[in-house]
């Protein structure tokens, strides 16, 4: 879910671009436009409307230099987007949310049902030190002779 510049979230599966790296000794060749092209060619997409993952400085200016892409949007998640990544989107169809029924009432979170705050059982007599159990009351007189030294 990129995030716009006034904060709003989007949702889009935007194609996602790494760093990537030309050796020195093939740099300044045009290698790595070529191939930056090529994949742009091959995936369909504009150079804007890429995602691309934890940016280093030197592919921030590769793009800025050979793709006009100045106008950087950060993301949470490291990502970099760019101005123009959210032109000309569709928005996705939102669903509705069901609305609750009249007869049912609107329960808060903290107060529905969980299986985990259930109460157990109380455990059998050994591991169960609890007064309240009738097998440790029956025998109370016995445990307490046995519990002093």
């Amino acid at each position: 879910f990129p995030q716009e510049r006034d904060g709003s979230h989007v949702e889009v599966e935007p194609l996602c671009v790494l760093d990537f790296y030309i050796h020195e000794s093939q740099q300044r060749r045009g290698l790595g436009r070529e191939l930056f092209r090529e994949m742009l060619q091959r995936e369909r997409v504009q150079p804007e409307k890429l995602a691309v993952d934890r940016p280093s400085e030197k592919l921030l200016a590769f793009l800025r230099k050979h793709f006009g892409l100045c106008d950087l949007i950060p993301q949470v998640n490291n990502f970099v987007i760019f101005e123009g990544f959210f032109s000309t989107r569709t928005a996705p169809a939102r669903r509705p949310f069901p609305r609750p029924r009249p007869e049912e009432p609107i329960k808060p979170y903290s107060l529905s049902e969980r299986d985990f705050l259930r109460e157990e059982p109380e455990p059998p007599w050994p591991f169960n030190l609890s007064r309240g159990s009738p097998v440790r009351g029956s025998l109370r007189p016995f445990l307490l002779r046995r519990e002093t030294p």
